[in-house]
C-alpha cells in the first residue's frame, strides 16, 4: 500500500505568491505534491493534485531550468511541472531503462535519478540517458550534491546500509557512518547534514567525517531544516 511521502531536495520560489518560498512534499497515497511554509512547516495547500499520471510520487526537486521534477517510484518516470503545478512533459522513464526509481539531484544542468536496480543514472537532457555516475553495487536511495561536485549517497544495499561519499567523477571515496535504510539527504546548516533512517527509526546529523548525534523518529522517509530551528520530517505511520 502506499503511504508514505518524502521531502523535496531544495525549497522552491513559487511565483504565485509574490516573494515568497516553499517547501514541497510529495504525498503517495493521494498523490499529490503539497507546499509547506520553509519557516514554521505549515501545509499551504496542493501545488499538484489529479495528475493522472503519478502513482507512487516520493521525490520533488526544482530544476535549473525552474521547473519542478517529480520522481514517481513506482511509475518509474520522472515528471516535470511547471511552477503552477501544470504537467509539461515526461522527462525520463521505463523506456530510457528507469526501474524503482528514488532520489533525485542536478549538477552542471544535468539530472541524475537513483535507483533500487543499483545505480544512479545521469540524464543530459528528455529521455538522452547518459553513463551511470554510479553502478558499484551500491543499493542508491538518494543523492546529494556537494557544492565541489561530491556526493552523499544513501546505500541501503541490506547489512552495509550506510551513508558514504562519491568524487566528481562518480569513483567512491569513504564510507561516513552506517544507518539501517537511510533515505532523504539533506543539509543541516554550514558543514553539516541530516538524513532520515527508515528501519533505524531515527534522523542522523553528521558532517563530512562522522556521525554527530541523532535523535528517535519512527520510519523516517524525509527530512528538512525549517527557518525556526525545528526539523520537519516525514514517515509512513
Amino acid at each position: 500500500m502506499k503511504n508514505f511521502v518524502l521531502l523535496l531536495s531544495a525549497i522552491l520560489m513559487f511565483p504565485a505568491v509574490l516573494s515568497a518560498q516553499v517547501l514541497l512534499i510529495p504525498e503517495s497515497t493521494l498523490d499529490t505534491v503539497g507546499m509547506y511554509d520553509p519557516y514554521d512547516g505549515i501545509y499551504l495547500g496542493d501545488l499538484i493534485s489529479g495528475y493522472a499520471g503519478f502513482n507512487t510520487p516520493v521525490n520533488a526537486a526544482q530544476g535549473p531550468d525552474g521547473n519542478i521534477y517529480v520522481s514517481d517510484q513506482v511509475a518509474d518516470s520522472i515528471f516535470v511541472f511547471d511552477t503552477s503545478g501544470t504537467y509539461l512533459y515526461t522527462y525520463a522513464d521505463a523506456t530510457d531503462g528507469l526501474n524503482n526509481i528514488r532520489g533525485i539531484d542536478f549538477r552542471s544542468g544535468n539530472v541524475y535519478v537513483t535507483s533500487g536496480d543499483a545505480y544512479v543514472a545521469t540524464f543530459t537532457g528528455p529521455h538522452t540517458r547518459g553513463t551511470d555516475f554510479i553502478n558499484d553495487g551500491s543499493d542508491p536511495f538518494d543523492i546529494y550534491f556537494l557544492s565541489d561536485g561530491r556526493a552523499l549517497l544513501a546505500d541501503i544495499a541490506g547489512s552495509t546500509d550506510n551513508i558514504r561519499i562519491y568524487n566528481a567523477d562518480g569513483s567512491f571515496a569513504n564510507q561516513i557512518f552506517s544507518i539501517s535504510f537511510p533515505e532523504q539527504i539533506q543539509s543541516f546548516g554550514t558543514g553539516t547534514y541530516i538524513t532520515a533512517g527508515f528501519s533505524a527509526n531515527a534522523l542522523a546529523i553528521f558532517d563530512l567525517t562522522t556521525m554527530i548525534s541523532q535523535v528517535s523518529f519512527s520510519s523516517g522517509r524525509g527530512v528538512h531544516a525549517l527557518g525556526n530551528g525545528n526539523v520537519i520530517a516525514t514517515n509512513n505511520l
